[in-house]
């Protein structure tokens, strides 16, 4: 199976949302979890993209986009607002 560099991307980000929240889990250092929420939101804007490389105006697409907008929008408010 070939993965290119989206599919690739997101499995990265999802190492990376696990192994934060395995450690404020573990450690109850909840400082970590906006950068854990960023992940999520980069996850989201490339499931979005590759949608909308597939269907393009596809509701799936549209809606990944919004929420990682969403998502974006309230880690930037909280760390640097």
């Amino acid at each position: 199976m070939k993965l290119n560099l989206s599919y690739s991307l997101q499995l990265l980000f999802c190492v990376i949302i696990l192994i934060i929240s395995i450690y404020c889990l573990s450690t109850k250092d909840f400082t970590l979890l906006p950068i854990s929420l960023a992940f999520v939101g980069f996850s989201f804007l490339l499931i979005g993209l590759r949608e909308w490389r597939r269907a393009k105006k596809s509701v799936i697409s549209i809606l990944s986009f919004g929420t990682a907008i969403f998502i974006l929008l309230i880690v930037g408010q909280s760390l640097f607002g």
